[in-house]
């Protein structure tokens, strides 16, 4: 599966099959299920699939074999895979992931799998017996012979509605095939010394990226960025203090709906939803009450895009010996964020936002300092609890079982943005936003958040009049983007673009010319609807008109008595 690195890429994404060429091999499917793939395969050659027959030497195909097929070519009996590649490069498609098998033996299916083939799909003949037989194969799916174009057109087909996409949300993003082909590593149980040896290396690679020294922990957790929002949270406050909740969005206002669950009391310090936290508000709340023993900030507030200033506020904490739990889960790896020596004591984060890993792996760093707090406060968790973790880690081991996949992918993507640098990553958020920047004052687009205030990924943007959101995303969905509708106070009047995740510059230069197109279509279906609601009140003001009983004619005589009147 490629990355999204051409406006060419995101277009075949959008439109195309994702399986281009589906492969048989003479001789391997019995002649019932022969006739019934007829149909189903004339349906599948409808929408633009090549059908390949391989013929095996001294295997001679039947007449509706050979009717079967656009193309006959020749290779050697399965479970031997080069058959499958003979045939992809008959058909002209350069991709195996876009190559497909059909088959009724195990040998068929083994020979797809050791192709690389994109969907390996066994073809049941003879009752469930026969299926058992072909899960020896490892099939991605199993269906009848007279289900199989109905599969193709849900699954594989031009129309399919579950493809992949250019996501221009805060999270998950488009990751590359590095990571993708890690996270199908070996299965592994997590109490082998080779769990633990990935996990130390996870945490040597995590302490690179965010500049920290040995003397930090790692707390590495099976769950969302909201684990680790509450697993921070839990760990950084003693019992009878109180947390200082900086909030201007939605995720300050999680940081203290968490804090108030695990019944933590909450002191807020608060701005609107665009603009950032005020350090000397911080100063001041936290000189007016000494019961507070921690601050809990967002550093980037994806409601709208913005960056709150974690290095002031956290200076003026640790002033006043306060220990600071920064939410980076998507600032970590996109942002500046300085650890060692800031006095930020706990950060957040996950996997699948600025590392570009995959969902499934959330994790907390601690500083000495943190690491000393977490062990003072409560155990207000079971699963989330930071010292539960550590003291497994002394022992080599996890409490509880990991998301070994995740972990793999979150590995993966960590090398990759070694290999590629930090600085260097920050510098490629910086450009993508900027170009877009530009574009969205080209297309009469205004931000929401002051350019001094704005992150390096995420635009809030607010919708033009007459602009409906839904159509709108929509409009782009359909070109293969994926917009994100607005959150807070701003909810029904914003939108939001992101640029987290393993796409080139030229790719949102593709998505400004879908959302100019976009803009114009929702404006045109705002005005078409507009006018049409005008003419049916109109419509009905007449028809009132026509039904209105007239008013009796006055006699000569009643006409006259009222001018007289009137006189």
């Amino acid at each position: 599966m490629p990355y999204a690195d051409t406006v060419a890429t995101v277009r075949s994404w959008a439109e195309d099959r994702s399986i281009a060429v589906w492969t048989l091999f003479a001789g391997d499917l019995p002649p019932v299920a022969q006739a019934a793939l007829a149909t189903e395969l004339e349906r599948v050659r409808k929408d633009g699939a090549v059908v390949v027959l391989v013929v095996p030497d001294d295997v001679s195909p039947t007449p509706v074999e050979r009717r079967l097929a656009d193309v006959v070519v020749r290779g050697p009996m399965p479970p031997a895979p080069y058959g499958l590649l003979v045939a992809l490069a008959a058909a002209d498609v350069p991709d195996v992931g876009r190559l497909g098998l059909l088959g009724g033996s195990r040998d068929a299916l083994e020979a797809g799998r050791c192709a690389g083939a994109g969907a390996v799909i066994g073809i049941a003949t003879n009752g469930p017996g026969n299926r058992r037989l072909l899960l020896k194969g490892q099939p991605d799916r199993i269906v009848e012979p007279g289900e199989f174009a109905d599969l193709d057109a849900s699954v594989y087909g031009s129309e399919r509605r579950h493809r992949e996409r250019v996501l221009l949300n805060p999270g998950p993003t488009v990751v590359s095939d590095r990571v993708h082909r890690a996270v199908a590593g070996p299965d592994l149980c997590h109490r082998e010394p080779e769990y633990s040896e990935i996990f130390e290396r996870v945490k040597a690679k995590l302490f690179r990226v965010a500049g920290v020294e040995p003397d930090w922990s790692l707390v590495l957790i099976a769950g969302s960025g909201t684990a680790a929002m509450e697993a921070m949270v839990g760990a950084s406050v003693r019992p009878g203090r109180r947390l200082l909740v900086c909030r201007n969005g939605v995720y300050g206002d999680r940081l203290a709906t968490i804090a108030e669950r695990l019944g933590i009391e909450v002191v807020s310090v608060k701005a609107a939803d665009t603009e950032p936290i005020d350090p000397a508000a911080v100063d001041a709340a936290l000189a007016a009450d000494p019961a507070i023993d921690a601050v809990a900030v967002v550093h980037h507030e994806t409601t709208t895009g913005l960056l709150n200033p974690v290095h002031e506020i956290a200076a003026l904490a640790a002033a006043r010996d306060v220990r600071v739990a920064v939410d980076a889960i998507s600032s970590l790896g996109a942002e500046e964020l300085r650890l060692a020596g800031s006095g930020i004591d706990f950060v957040a984060c996950t996997s699948n936002k600025c590392l570009h890993g995959l969902p499934g792996a959330a994790f907390v760093l601690l500083s000495s300092a943190g690491t000393a707090r977490a062990y003072l406060a409560p155990r207000r968790s079971l699963y989330l609890d930071v010292p539960g973790y550590l003291e497994a880690q002394r022992k080599s081991s996890v409490p509880f079982t990991p998301a070994v996949p995740a972990v793999y992918g979150l590995e993966a993507a960590l090398d990759e943005l070694l290999d590629e640098g930090v600085d260097h990553r920050h510098t490629e958020y910086r450009e993508r936003v900027a170009y877009l920047d530009f574009a969205f004052e080209r297309l009469g687009l205004e931000p929401t958040v002051a350019a001094a205030d704005r992150s390096s990924s995420v635009r809030s943007l607010r919708l033009p009049e007459g602009v409906d959101y839904e159509r709108l995303h929509d409009a782009v969905k359909r070109d293969g983007y994926i917009v994100y509708a607005g959150l807070g106070q701003a909810a029904g009047t914003t939108f939001r673009v992101c640029t987290l995740g393993a796409l080139e510059l030229e790719v949102l230069g593709g998505f400004i010319e879908s959302l100019g197109r976009g803009l114009a279509e929702a404006r045109l279906v705002n005005a078409a609807a507009r006018l049409t609601a005008e003419a049916a009140r109109a419509a009905q003001v007449m028809t009132g008109v026509s039904a209105a009983p007239s008013a009796p004619a006055a006699t000569a005589t009643g006409g006259r008595r009222r001018a007289a009147a009137g006189g």
